[in-house]
């Protein structure tokens, strides 16, 4: 795909409200399962007004104010850099014996929702691929290096944080990321890939290996988290299935829990607090956009070494992956990390539509320049 020109910079047109089909949907089965909240309607309102509806305003905002490709690329910047600053002093931390969670793990340095480091780990796992897709589309020795350093520090992030949630989403990652990459070469990458991942487990940290095997053998949990999950996700099952259409409120699973903990499940958290209607709109709000940059990469992957959409659409595909399968073990639905995921597939795949119409006008042009000359 020809390159669009320099002097005219690539945008797409806003996204208004009325266009966000699922998303608003969304918001409008959150807002109907707070006046039917089975604990606390409080609790849902606040649940609805602090932490949710931000994060879908953050994502409206996204895929508004970025609409060119330098926008887009500062935003992807700015979420890896605090990535790379997670990871670093995590390590840190690790290495000067900070292990302030459980006494052998470590917590983020940034605060907020990152003291926990099962989701310091969501947003590490998240932004790997990314670093890992700018360095494969970029040119130049040092800067490949520094995106690869990049990811290299949240890989070693992702360890000291001894997360099991984080190894899947890696992992899965990892996978997505080397079939999409290697595609010519498929066996031998995705085969690299799985090597690497096992050299992690051998390499890492002493109790790293037992950590992450506890989730099949429950007896190498030294603290029964994983038994304690379990209960959590059957409980949060039977709950959606008792409240199939509006939940028992957003922010309320506590209330019908054992001892006021959480689902740790983002898809049996929106099908036991919202229910069953917002589970498939969740479902469908991360699996489109994942389908998308597959079209995407498939459509730019004979003109990747041109191409300014082909590793990132990748990269993005992997970080959603990576989501999908880590917030399977994390109350996470309602935080932020996904709905920026979303918004910046969102922005590549309209930036990536824009050029293509661009290319199609200037080809017309073109045969109309000819046509005219003959």
């Amino acid at each position: 795909m020809p390159p669009t020109s320099s002097r005219q910079p690539l945008e797409y047109e806003p996204v208004v409200p009325t266009r966000l089909g699922g998303g608003g949907r969304g918001v409008a089965t959150g807002l109907l399962s707070i006046p039917l909240a089975k604990g606390s309607p409080g609790v849902a309102w606040a649940t609805f007004t602090d932490i949710f509806i931000r994060a879908v305003l953050m994502f409206l905002v996204i895929v508004n104010a970025v609409r060119t490709e330098r926008r887009l690329r500062w935003m992807l910047l700015l979420s890896v850099g605090s990535a790379v600053a997670l990871g670093a002093a995590a390590l840190y931390d690790f290495r000067a014996g900070r292990l302030t969670v459980e006494g052998y793990r470590v917590e983020g340095s940034l605060g907020g929702i990152f003291e926990n480091p099962n989701d310091m780990a969501l947003h590490l796992v998240t932004m790997l691929p990314v670093a890992v897709a700018l360095a494969f589309g970029s040119r130049g020795i040092l800067r490949k290096a520094l995106y690869l350093g990049a990811a290299g520090l949240m890989l070693a992030g992702t360890v000291v944080t001894y997360s099991r949630a984080g190894f899947l989403g890696l992992a899965a990652s990892s996978l997505v990321l080397a079939w999409m990459l290697g595609r010519r070469h498929r066996l031998a990458v995705v085969s690299g890939a799985f090597a690497l991942v096992v050299g992690l487990l051998v390499l890492a940290p002493g109790g790293y290996g037992a950590r992450v095997f506890s989730i099949y053998d429950r007896s190498l949990d030294a603290y029964g988290s994983a038994d304690a999950r379990q209960a959590l996700l059957m409980r949060s099952v039977l709950v959606a299935l008792r409240n199939p259409l509006f939940g028992v409120g957003m922010g309320n699973f506590s209330y019908v829990s054992f001892r006021n903990q959480v689902t740790h499940n983002a898809y049996t958290q929106v099908a036991a607090e919202m229910g069953a209607a917002a589970l498939v709109l969740y479902a469908l709000y991360i699996v489109t956009p994942l389908r998308r940059l597959r079209a995407v990469a498939r459509e730019t992957f004979d003109a990747r070494k041109t191409s300014r959409f082909y590793y990132l659409a990748a990269g993005l595909a992997a970080s959603l992956v990576a989501f999908m399968v880590a917030s399977f073990f994390a109350s996470v639905a309602y935080y932020w990390n996904v709905y920026y995921l979303v918004g910046y597939a969102v922005c590549l795949r309209r930036l990536y539509e824009a050029s293509e119409g661009a290319d199609k006008r200037a080809t017309a042009e073109d045969g109309d320049t000819v046509a005219a000359k003959v």
